[in-house]
């Protein structure tokens, strides 16, 4: 499985990452607060399509990774992304 966390190009989207997994693509939105959760989307290679539950992004995790540790280590790169505040 190949996989590639990009900061940048989630910026763009004024997310903290873009991952491109397999012929996927998913952006995240961190926040600041520890008790903000995630925000998870879909999208394409133009940007973000629509937002995502946590439950759908894992789904799509387990079906696309090839073992647990790519998905250990695709959760550590996305939670290393531009953290925002809230507001």
């Amino acid at each position: 499985m190949g996989h590639e966390v990009d900061y940048v190009e989630g910026e763009k989207e004024e997310c903290s990452s873009k991952l491109t997994i397999e012929h996927r693509i998913f952006y995240f939105k961190l926040f600041e607060s520890p008790t903000e959760p995630v925000k998870y989307f879909a999208g394409d290679q133009n940007g973000i399509l629509k937002e995502i539950s946590k439950n759908e992004f894992e789904l799509w995790l387990r079906i696309l990774a090839d073992k647990n540790a790519d998905i250990e280590d695709i959760k550590k790169k996305i939670s290393l992304g531009k953290k925002y505040s809230s507001q």
